[in-house]
Formats: C-alpha cells, structure tokens, sequence
C-alpha cells in the first residue's frame, strides 16, 4: 500500500538530508501537519460581548507572521508558508485551509489571534444583526416599495399605469434579487432587461442570468428610465416616464 505524504512532511523529511548544516532544526510531521489538523467551528461572544463566529485549528511550528488571510466572497482563506533550510538548495513548506464563512458573518471583520503555547490559530468574524424591515416610499431610491408576491413565477411581469408614468414590477426570486441590473433600449421601442448574479459552489463560479422584453406603449418616454431592487419582495421595478 502506497502511502501519500503531504507538503510539509516530504519538505522536513528533505530538509535533514540537505540541511545538515543548518541551524534550524528538522520538522516532524506531528508538528507541522497545518494542512490536516481538524478544526472546529462555532458562534460565541467576543472579548467586548458580541455575537461572533469563530474556526480554530493547529498550525504546528509557523509563525504567526507566516500566516496570511484574506477572504473571496463567503470564503475565508487560511494559507502558511516558510522556508526550512538554505544550503544545497532552498527549501519551503506550506498548506491552505479553505472554509465558507455562514451568510451572517462580516467577510471584512475577521482578525486573527494564536494561542503561542498551543499553537491553535483562531479566527474571529463578526455576526451581522438583520436589518430592520422599513417601509420605502421614495421613488428616487435605488429600492422601491413593491406588491407582496406569493408563489409567483421568477420573471413574470405586472404593469401599472399612474398617469406620470408605466411601471413594471418584474419577480426575480431570491437568487436573482442580489444580481446586476442592464436595461437597453432597441430601436422598435422595446426594451431589453437583463439581471444577472454571479456565484460559486467548490465545483467552480457559475451565474444565474433572466431576460425580460417589454414593448413600450405609445407616449412613453424611454430616455429617463428609472430602475431599482426591492430585496424584500425580490422584485425588479422599472419606471418609465410618459
């Protein structure tokens, strides 16, 4: 049976072969393994009393100052890397922890402390309070009041008329809601929305993408368009001025 070392094993295992005159001392697998240590994860409170969501795990015998974080969208990204020995050659160990932070979670407050002793990294990110529901009535709002829709089909479309203006509420359902909004207009008075939302899973990014055509009436006036997201009802409202 074949056996697969990691990194950091096969990087210390070198390093005594090659860096016999070197001052740093070989590294055990036991030590080092950052790659494999389990970690654990869990809400608590902070040193100040706040809601917070913490990951722990071993790092071995890096540095702290070897140690880099960042985070990409929901995932926070641990990486370490060091070098063992310079003599014949230079050599390097290294591992990447990789974990989905929960959708409650500040990605831009997470710090970093480690426990010197034993030798457990911790990671601390804020919990973000939800928001209170409030009304919208302003119309110059990128978000605007909307109908409550109930079991309504992603991109169907009402229409109001008020007089001043056509309006058209289009559904798009809770993975469209926090897409990019296009709104075009061709030369047969009809107008082309586009949203579109991208996203990622551990197989790859991927999107999600609705169209929509509206044939504007007669008397509209498509060169002041306004358009806005209510995330609260998922709906798209376009208004256009007559």
């Amino acid at each position: 049976m074949s056996v697969v070392k990691t990194t950091e094993e096969f990087s210390s295992r070198r390093k005594v072969r090659y860096g016999a005159n070197s001052e740093s001392k070989p590294l055990t697998p036991s030590t080092t393994n950052a790659s494999l240590s389990p970690h654990k994860a869990y809400h608590g409170k902070d040193q100040d009393g706040q809601d917070a969501y913490f990951i722990e795990f071993n790092i071995g015998d890096f540095d702290f100052k070897e140690i880099t974080i960042r985070t990409e969208g929901r995932r926070l990204i641990v990486t370490g890397k060091s070098k063992l020995a310079q003599s014949v050659e230079e050599l390097s160990r290294e591992f990447k922890r990789d974990f989905t932070l929960p959708a409650n979670v500040d990605q831009y407050s997470i710090a970093a402390q480690l426990d010197e002793e034993t030798r457990q990294l911790l990671l601390i990110g804020k919990i973000v309070p939800e928001p209170e529901k409030q009304s919208h009535t302003s119309t110059t709002s990128t978000e605007y009041a909307s109908s409550t829709f109930s079991a309504v089909k992603i991109g169907s479309i009402k229409e109001n008329h008020t007089g001043k203006s056509y309006e058209y509420e289009i559904f798009l359902g809770s993975d469209l809601k926090e897409g990019q909004t296009t709104i075009e207009i061709t030369g047969y008075n009809t107008l082309i929305v586009r949203v579109i939302k991208n996203d990622w899973d551990r197989n790859g990014d991927f999107s999600y993408e609705l169209k929509r055509q509206i044939k504007l009436p007669a008397g509209a006036n498509p060169q002041n368009i306004e358009h806005g997201i209510d995330k609260r009802t998922a709906t798209l409202l376009v208004k256009v001025p007559v």
